[in-house]
């Protein structure tokens, strides 16, 4: 599972390995959880300021590119706690929102 610090999961990261600014919404299982909204630049990494023990079921991205607004593929689960997640390109005009399962990036 993911990672818990002192007060609950860690805050979601999110990397947008896309040659273009993204922006979209981090939404939680519960009520009592705010979803966060976000916009990252390209190469960056947006973080949420907390999260407490709120678990992660969709993650949306809007990558603005030259050709227009394309929404990513999101994200989704039951619910999860794994904090660190990735905007990637699959394809021409194709995103996707995915879980990092490796600490190391590509140089």
């Amino acid at each position: 599972m993911g990672n818990r610090g002192p007060n609950g999961y860690d805050p979601v990261h999110i990397f947008n390995s896309t040659s273009f600014n993204a922006s979209g919404k981090v939404e939680y299982a519960s009520i009592f959880c705010s979803d966060d909204n976000y916009s990252v630049q390209r190469d960056e990494t947006w973080r949420a300021s907390s999260r407490g023990v709120c678990l992660v079921t969709r993650i949306t991205a809007t990558v603005k590119t030259p050709s227009g607004n394309i929404e990513a593929e999101p994200y989704t689960s039951s619910g999860t706690s794994f904090s660190k997640f990735a905007i990637i390109q699959v394809g021409v005009n194709k995103f996707q929102v995915t879980r990092v399962v490796s600490g190391k990036r590509r140089k």
